[in-house]
């Protein structure tokens, strides 16, 4: 009986406590949406200044370059050393990085002057256990941090986006060739991001960002870098070096992605290629899967079909494809164009 008693009291306790932090989650939330507010900077004050980094991630989100004023100043200025405070016991106080990252971001739109933040956090690893072993949590964290020294020019930003090249997990990796993109360092971030690519990279979107951040970096000298990978055998490669050309939209890759797509044999390669065209969205693109669709082989027509109906909002252009449609007047082209333009997938 007595034990029933003590195990009772003890799950009302605990509900108390629980029932406490809703409550005061729940204030602060409402002092997040209106900071101005009486009484609102005294309660994310005191969430910045505690050791919770779900309250701490609540009440930095409310801190946006729209909102202004002295108050909002000094709450921004206690943004490092709450920081600090979640790097201390990091798993226990702020699991899955929340509130460190919601500082981070916050800092980054605020183009703050925080370097002691944004060099701590690219380096902050935090190994957190998980079903059968442990992981990082913290992989968007350091992204975002060596993208901010990257977008202030900080001299140590290459040396981090580097080391972050070389991370385990793809998230940061991404971030990485992102930062370097954005650095206009083309001494330093050219060879890295080529460094990157050569010793190969599994990941699709690890290298589709290097191949992107190349042609944004350095254009002239990393077009036929890329271009050379359209030939690869590894369909990761070549994919991922298709598409970023095409997002690039520099007028000189039409000739390589129009050249591979020629000698395609593989359907699905030829499609990206294709995709790749449709995505430069100038005129000598446009006009030449137009042709594609009125002379060219049956699979090249269907797959420029596809690819120009990535842009179906052009009514314009959605006018020329039916016009090449309709002249080459094949059953199965014309199924394509019903299926890709006339209905949205569900």
């Amino acid at each position: 009986m007595q034990a029933r008693v003590i195990a009772g009291q003890s799950r009302r306790t605990l509900g108390g406590v629980s029932t406490r932090f809703d409550e005061r989650l729940a204030a602060l939330r409402q002092a997040a949406r209106d900071p101005a507010a009486e009484g609102a900077a005294k309660t994310l004050t005191r969430a910045l200044d505690g050791k919770n980094g779900m309250l701490v991630a609540v009440a930095a989100q409310a801190l946006t370059p729209e909102r202004d004023g002295a108050p909002q100043r000094k709450l921004v200025e206690r943004l490092p050393a709450a920081f600090e405070r979640l790097r201390e016991d990091a798993v226990k106080r702020d699991p899955q990085c929340q509130g460190k990252t919601a500082i981070a971001m916050c800092l980054r739109e605020l183009e703050a002057e925080a370097d002691e933040v944004f060099l701590a956090g690219a380096r902050h690893v935090q190994m957190e256990p998980v079903w059968g072993g442990r992981v990082d949590t913290a992989a968007q964290l350091r992204g975002i941090c060596a993208m901010a020294l990257a977008e202030a020019g900080h001299p140590r930003a290459m040396v981090e986006a580097a080391h972050l090249l070389a991370d385990d997990l793809a998230a940061a990796r991404t971030a990485a060739a992102r930062a370097i993109g954005c650095s206009a360092n083309a001494a330093s971030g050219e060879p890295l991001l080529r460094l990157r690519i050569e010793l190969g990279e599994e990941e699709p979107e690890v290298l589709g960002e290097c191949f992107g951040a190349l042609l944004e970096l350095a254009p002239a000298s990393s077009l036929e870098f890329v271009g050379s990978y359209l030939g690869s055998t590894d369909d990761t490669a070549m994919e991922a070096a298709a598409l970023a050309l095409g997002g690039s939209r520099i007028e000189d890759a039409f000739e390589p992605l129009s050249q591979q797509a020629e000698r395609a044999v593989h359907g699905g390669r030829r499609d990206v290629l294709l995709l790749g065209l449709a995505m430069l969205r100038n005129d000598r693109a446009w006009s030449h899967l137009i042709e594609i669709i009125e002379d060219g082989p049956p699979g090249s027509a269907e797959g420029a079909v596809r690819a120009l109906s990535t842009f179906k909002y052009d009514e314009r252009l959605v006018q020329r494809v039916h016009a090449a449609v309709q002249a080459r007047s094949d059953a199965k082209v014309t199924a394509r164009f019903e299926a890709s333009f006339e209905h949205d997938e569900e």
